[in-house]
């Protein structure tokens, strides 16, 4: 499958990273890379100097046969490149977040319909160390029937990160890490969304146009609930994963989780979470250290090799990543209605 990359960027290095990801793939090749900033395809071509690059992508549609392309630009231009690869009878990953609101995940997914190609959201953080054996953990029942889940980041600082802190070309303060946290919940879970109540705080900076603590409570119709904080107000920060089963727990830092990602291709375990089990009548009690897993962030690429070439599943579809987006914009329509709102699409 012939691949190329639109958006080589310098913030984070995920241009790089997903040409790396592709030129690990052996049903994959990386053909081309684009970016519209010259510099930047001066770095890809000292990067990848077997590789053609463009600052147009009509140039690069025109003069290349590509089968996949992946998207790695600002959210708010997710939505306009993705229909256009499709179009143009590509498929296509698109980074994460999808894009900026449910509408334009519609739009997507119609247009993958239309061409009859595939539109997957690049949601590989499934592949992180820590994720991978909180999954494992939870699927073998080793907490028993899981029925609360708190994910939480915090800091205190004015969030000034480029374009990711205007709200026109991000979506929000939920379109940083909570593409990550919403993606594992959903995931993790893997029932329809019966609800959810957002509270949004706007305090601090107001230069910035972003609230500064965004928090969901996603209610599911199987009865487990989960609660997902981001903030940038909090003095005083939380555990990552709190997971509560009806035999156990899990707890986990997320410290040295992700080590190596964006500059590796996958990275050895690096930490490990603390498992808690109980017998069923709460007299016996014990805790142990269970290491993470390592980080196989390349095999997302191969999911997607064998979902285009072999019929395999697609790694997280785009009706998958519209979930995602209809957990934000519910949150904040709850925040301003004080109300219960619902995800569509369930």
């Amino acid at each position: 499958m012939r691949c190329a990359v639109i958006g080589y960027g310098a913030m984070h290095n995920f241009g790089w990273a997903h040409s790396a990801w592709i030129d690990h793939t052996p049903e994959l090749e990386l053909v081309a890379i684009c970016d519209r900033d010259p510099e930047r395809t001066a770095a890809a071509n000292q990067d990848w100097p077997q590789v053609e690059t463009y600052n147009s992508i009509a140039e690069m549609y025109g003069a290349c046969d590509l089968d996949l392309v992946s998207i790695v630009t600002p959210h708010f231009t997710h939505c306009p490149l993705a229909v256009e690869a499709l179009g143009a009878g590509k498929h296509v990953v698109v980074e994460k977040a999808m894009c900026l609101t449910v509408d334009e995940a519609t739009q997507m997914v119609d247009a993958a319909d239309a061409a009859g190609r595939t539109l997957a959201v690049h949601h590989n953080r499934r592949h992180d160390g820590n994720y991978r054996r909180i999954k494992q953990l939870v699927d073998e029942g080793a907490i028993g029937e899981v029925f609360h889940i708190e994910l939480s980041i915090g800091s205190f600082g004015r969030f000034d990160h480029g374009w990711y802190s205007e709200k026109a070309k991000s979506g929000g303060s939920f379109y940083f890490w909570g593409p990550h946290a919403v993606d594992w919940i959903l995931d993790l879970v893997g029932e329809p969304i019966a609800g959810v109540n957002g509270y949004f705080h706007k305090l601090l900076w107001p230069d910035v146009d972003m609230a500064d603590q965004v928090r969901a409570i996603i209610r599911f119709e199987g009865g487990a609930v989960a609660d997902v904080c981001h903030s940038r107000i909090a003095a005083h920060s939380k555990t990552l994963w709190r997971i509560l089963g009806t035999r156990g727990a899990i707890s986990d830092t997320g410290q040295g989780a992700t080590s190596g990602y964006e500059h590796q291709i996958s990275a050895p375990s690096g930490g490990a979470l603390t498992l808690t089990r109980v017998d069923e009548n709460g007299h016996n009690r014990t805790s142990e250290e269970v290491p993470y897993l390592e980080c196989d962030w390349y095999t997302y690429w191969q999911e997607m090799a064998d979902h285009l070439l072999h019929g395999g599943p697609v790694p997280v579809s785009g009706e998958f990543g519209r979930r995602v987006i209809g957990v934000f914009e519910a949150a904040e329509r709850s925040s301003a209605s004080g109300q219960t709102e619902q995800v569509p699409y369930e």
